[in-house]
């Protein structure tokens, strides 16, 4: 059973961690939806801010600009005036991003090539008529040819071939690229054909730059690092600009909220009542704010944001130097953790209790998700959290469940093999922590009890069945109540007799005492156990009280589930519990309830005990010292405070073969009237006068000469 269990736990640990491997290649839309939200979460946490001395200005066209001046579009006059009026100032470069599908305007067209200024293309899959306008700068491919990994347009929309032939750049506007028309990147190249084309904003770097051709690197086959999947395009290189990319050459930006108040409006600019100062020397962006015209985006930190702050966005964001990507070996490595991560936690779930393994599932779900965060912050690395939490979280789940069942089964054989042998709280007890259940077997040192029915062969002729049963049932009664309230196992029930013991299946430092309080509660309550059952109804015995005999042993003993086909008993087996039967056929013998072997009493931290004799046992080498405690004595405590020391100088004199002090000693024992001591008592009389005839041998050690079977 158990190891087909572990088999079975085996085979889902595998098939979950395959299952959500193949999940991730597959990569379905739930899953890029799951990454997007966690960079989105990633820029609420941390967004950039705005720096006053960023290179980059907007000039607006903003609504009150539209006021002053006139509707949107502006006529050709007007933009050349713009543009001039920007140029004077002083900006090192100017760029458009809004689109001229109709510029036709000579004077536009020679303001615009008499100062450094990029226009903007609208890249479509819509029909036009525009053809693909020649290229500014060429591209240099290092490794392999990137034109398949790159985002593909059918057509264009150009500003006319005397605009685009003046500017000094021309640059790509697009859509955006995500499915949710949410905007996180900027693809930095695309292509209609083999014809590539630069973003608008890696083709301002170049005009700023007066660099002439782009780098691009690529490669088809990333080897064991990229999971058999080629990663594309890893950079692009202007001048002295180079910015690592996506695989389809975008670049994910480290977006910050709009800034309009940054914004120099049109207007401004056109009457010469702004700062000139803000536009010198930088790079300035002409797009419009207007409500009613503006092109708006949604970022993950705002719902709307016009797409002129987004091209100043991106600028910034490539000048600033910090990167953010996604490596080509990042796949691998999630791969890897979660794999890492679902074994670990294969091998360790099981060995913790509930609390634990939920406690250590969220710590590795929240590490998981921290790390990913500092690789962001920190290194401008972009790892998917969601799919490794998410297989992680699933991985748990099943494996929690799997070792509930487990548990559920394990808990039904503790009832099946504990049902009548612990206390209910006992049971519960060893549910808490059934891993450390060893049914299979294993050594423990115990305190065994062996109880027995006396002369139950005379009980059995002189009773009828009826009162035979309820006899015994309520002498078993008593004895299994007394031995479960006090923390014992009950093994075994054979009618006539019954075997127990202490410390298994649960740890019990005070096992030996607790046996020992077990038995003298078993005698306490067989003193009444003849009522209602008439007169001599147990034959041979002169009272009631006397109707069992206890033996008590400990010593290291095997137990476990033992049996056979479909019947298994939790017991024990060991010498030590053949032991403790043959101490309790001595108890008669001493006239006593109890008989207390000596590793018992060696175990008990304050033993009230009596010593009764030393008697050597079959296979042992040394005499084994046996006790009574004084529980199982029919006397008051005082009485028996006083005869403790009495008679242990008894059995000391008898010992020392001191025959005139033994007898002496237990003439004051006897006075004291103890009647669960009068058969004791007698047999030393009969030894002391017998070795006063028959003086014992020289090697006599003081141990009896029978010999304990």
């Amino acid at each position: 059973m158990a190891m087909r269990m572990r088999l079975v736990y085996a085979l889902m640990i595998v098939a979950v961690l395959a299952g959500t491997v193949w999940l991730r290649v597959a990569d379905p839309v739930f899953l890029q939806a799951l990454r997007s939200l966690a960079f989105d979460t990633y820029q609420r946490l941390q967004p950039s801010s705005y720096n006053d001395n960023t290179a980059v200005r907007i000039v607006a066209i903003d609504d009150e600009s539209l006021d002053r001046i006139g509707p949107w579009p502006w006529p050709g006059e007007v933009m050349a005036a713009l543009l001039a009026d920007v140029a004077d100032r002083g900006a090192a470069i100017v760029a458009f991003d809004v689109p001229f599908p109709h510029g036709d305007d000579e004077a536009f067209a020679a303001t615009v090539a008499a100062s450094p200024s990029v226009l903007p293309v609208v890249l479509t899959n819509l029909p036009t008529d525009d053809p693909v306008p020649p290229a500014k700068a060429s591209f240099v491919f290092s490794g392999d040819d990137p034109l398949p990994y790159m985002p593909s347009f059918a057509n264009v929309a150009t500003n006319g071939p005397a605009l685009d032939a003046a500017a000094a750049g021309l640059g790509a506007i697009t859509r955006p690229t995500s499915g949710d028309g949410v905007f996180r990147r900027l693809p930095l190249v695309s292509r209609i054909g083999s014809t590539i084309l630069p973003a608008l904003a890696l083709e301002v770097m170049r005009v700023a730059q007066g660099a002439d051709s782009y780098t691009l690197t690529a490669s088809a086959d990333g080897g064991a690092w990229s999971f058999g999947r080629p990663p594309g395009i890893t950079g692009i290189a202007v001048g002295d600009v180079a910015v690592p990319t996506d695989p389809d050459g975008g670049m994910r930006l480290d977006l910050r909220p709009a800034n309009p108040a940054a914004h120099v409006p049109a207007w401004q600019v056109l009457e010469g009542t702004d700062d000139g100062a803000t536009i010198a020397g930088r790079i300035v962006i002409v797009g419009l704010t207007a409500a009613a015209h503006a092109d708006f985006r949604s970022t993950p930190l705002e719902a709307s944001i016009t797409r002129v702050e987004l091209q100043a966005e991106a600028i910034e964001h490539i000048l600033s130097g910090r990167t953010v990507t996604r490596p080509g070996h990042a796949l691998v490595i999630e791969i890897g953790v979660v794999v890492v991560v679902g074994l670990l936690f294969a091998w360790l779930l099981p060995r913790l209790r509930l609390v634990a393994g939920v406690a250590a599932s969220i710590v590795a779900i929240a590490g998981i998700a921290v790390a990913g965060w500092f690789a962001y912050r920190d290194l401008g690395l972009v790892f998917d959290p969601t799919w490794p939490v998410l297989s992680v979280w699933v991985l748990a789940a099943l494996a929690a469940l799997l070792l509930h069942r487990r548990l559920e089964a394990r808990r039904a054989e503790i009832r099946a093999a504990f049902g009548g042998a612990l206390s209910p709280a006992a049971i519960d007890a060893v549910m808490v922590r059934p891993d450390r259940l060893v049914l299979g077997g294993e050594t423990r040192e115990l305190t065994v009890l062996f109880c027995q029915i006396r002369n139950f062969a005379a009980i059995t002729e002189q009773l009828e069945p009826r009162d035979l049963v309820a006899f015994v049932n309520r002498i078993y009664a008593a004895t299994s109540d007394a031995i479960l309230a006090h923390h014992g196992t009950i093994a075994r029930n054979m009618g006539d007799s019954l075997l127990a013991f202490w410390n298994a299946p649960l740890d019990d430092e005070e096992h030996a005492a607790n046996a020992c309080r077990a038995a003298a509660a078993v005698l306490r309550d067989m003193r009444g156990i003849d009522a209602g059952l008439g007169d001599g109804a147990i034959p041979g015995e002169e009272s009631a009280w006397e109707a069992v005999g206890i033996g008590v042993a400990t010593g290291n003993c095997v137990v476990g589930n033992l049996g056979g086909g479909e019947r298994f008993d939790y017991t024990a087996i060991g010498d030590d519990v053949g032991l403790a039967a043959r101490l309790e056929s001595l108890s008669r013998f001493y006239g006593v309830g109890m008989v207390v072997g000596e590793a018992t009493v060696d175990a008990m931290t304050e033993p009230r005990i009596l010593e009764l004799d030393l008697v050597r046992v079959r296979g042992r080498r040394r005499p084994l010292r046996l006790f009574t405690t004084v529980e199982a004595i029919d006397a008051d405590a005082p009485t028996l405070d006083q005869l403790a020391p009495i008679h242990a100088a008894m059995i000391a004199c008898f010992r020392n073969r001191d025959w005139d002090g033994a007898e002496a000693a237990l003439h004051d024992c006897r006075a004291f009237g103890v009647r669960g001591l009068t058969t004791f008592y007698s047999l030393y009389r009969t030894r002391i006068a017998t070795f006063r005839e028959i003086a014992p041998s020289d090697d006599w050690d003081g141990a009896d000469a029978t010999t304990l079977q």
